[in-house]
């Protein structure tokens, strides 16, 4: 973990250096052998599975859900992961943008994954979408089976777009959506789902005990995006923040950038100009950074995976909602009868005041976050567990509710039947 300290506002500290079976498999034994990777030990037959997202970009949250899935696939050790990166380091890592070992990886797999994250959107980029849609594609003409898990969907903006990502959809055997409002957006191109959880949820639930009342006074972290925003205007509402709480008990602000290469150049223009004592920490791993969050009395975030990890430590926060993405999350801990997460476009000191008065809800965050962890863990090891048999149906999964309709049952090549919603459906 990487910090540097800034003690005041007029003395900038000076930052550190910041370093299915198969479907559709022929017979044949030519096709055989590049679809099933066979170890001899113990007769074991391991399947390699090609898992895509944001990996390799240095971003924390995603690399987060990498960690998360992977941890569950070492229950299953007859998978064998293969996973798209933007830096490829180890023997299981591929470059995601080299078609040629794109084409091996899948090739040799039987199944493309897609782990977490909000991949299918154009919010950011009309290219990210398309890259991932292409992905699919490329998948399905050599005949591999493709599966979402913990996916954000939308917004896909223009009547092109979502088109195409209706008809690339439409042949995909199971649609795993991280939150209602996803599977919303999906049943609205008549494209059916179903509600797995976000993949960070997979996390095994935070153990340690939360430390007593401290000498030091507040600590307060702050996880603010550096993109897609006014920059100036964000900069001077914290430096209004800190100024309003100046008479408060102490406190003091940690700036935790979760991507550094987005966010590290905004936390430290905050860290310069604020009334209050600050510091930036870069956590290296989801432990580091899960124990940063753990010693707040307050997190204030705009981004998602912050918010995940507190939930998961049970440190109270305070959402800024400048993404659809942040909404969904703060009604998915009211649909799991969590506490209300209070909630703005930006903090003001009467909004923040009063959070730092009560006690905080840490057991009942906790709880929630419990509660998505179980029920991510059996929808992940459900279809694990199902992947040798070609049915991907949720008919008898534990975790179909009113509002998960099932996805629809496979044909008869073992690819879903995707007949599109009736109007009436939807």
């Amino acid at each position: 973990m990487r910090l540097t300290r800034c003690e005041h506002a007029g003395r900038p500290g000076r930052p550190a250096n910041i370093s299915a079976k198969n479907a559709g498999r022929s017979s044949s034994s030519a096709n055989a052998e590049s679809s099933v990777q066979q170890s001899k030990r113990g007769g074991t037959r391991l399947k390699q599975v090609v898992i895509a997202g944001y990996y390799g970009f240095e971003n924390l949250g995603d690399e987060a859900l990498r960690a998360a899935l992977s941890t569950a696939l070492r229950e299953f050790p007859d998978l064998r992961p293969t996973w798209l990166t933007a830096r490829p380091r180890g023997a299981n890592e591929v470059n995601r943008m080299h078609p040629i070992a794109l084409f091996t990886a899948l090739r040799r797999s039987v199944a493309l994954f897609f782990g977490g994250g909000g991949l299918l959107q154009n919010r950011t980029s009309n290219r990210s979408l398309l890259y991932y849609l292409f992905l699919i594609l490329f998948a399905r003409v050599l005949r591999r089976p493709v599966f979402l898990l913990g996916q954000g969907i939308g917004p896909i903006n223009g009547r092109c777009a979502r088109a195409l990502t209706r008809i690339v959809l439409s042949s995909v055997c199971r649609i795993g959506c991280r939150d209602r409002q996803s599977l919303a957006f999906l049943r609205q191109m008549g494209i059916d789902g179903l509600v797995d959880g976000d993949l960070f949820f997979l996390t095994p639930p935070w153990t340690r005990r939360p430390e007593g009342p401290r000498e030091d006074g507040v600590r307060i972290v702050l996880s603010l995006k550096g993109s897609g925003i006014d920059r100036e205007r964000t900069i001077e509402s914290f430096v209004d923040l800190a100024a309003g709480l100046q008479d408060e008990r102490r406190v003091s602000f940690t700036l935790l950038p979760f991507f550094p290469a987005a966010d590290r150049s905004l936390a430290e223009a905050i860290a310069q100009r604020c009334a209050l004592p600050c510091r930036i920490v870069l956590p290296d791993t989801v432990e580091e950074a899960s124990a940063e969050i753990a010693r707040a009395d307050l997190l204030i975030s705009s981004r998602l995976h912050p918010l995940e990890f507190a939930l998961r430590t049970g440190t109270p926060m305070f959402a800024i909602v400048d993404d659809p993405k942040i909404e969904r999350f703060i009604e998915e801990v009211k649909a799991h009868c969590g506490p209300c997460i209070p909630y703005a476009v930006s903090p003001s000191v009467e909004e923040v005041r009063p959070l730092l008065a009560v006690s905080p809800e840490r057991e009942a965050f906790q709880a929630v976050y419990h509660k998505m962890h179980a029920e991510g863990k059996a929808a992940v090891a459900l279809l694990l567990a199902r992947l040798d048999t070609g049915r991907y149906d949720a008919g008898s999964d534990p975790t179909d509710s009113p509002t998960r309709p099932p996805t629809r049952p496979l044909s008869g090549d073992g690819y879903p039947s995707r007949t599109l919603l009736r109007r009436g459906d939807r």
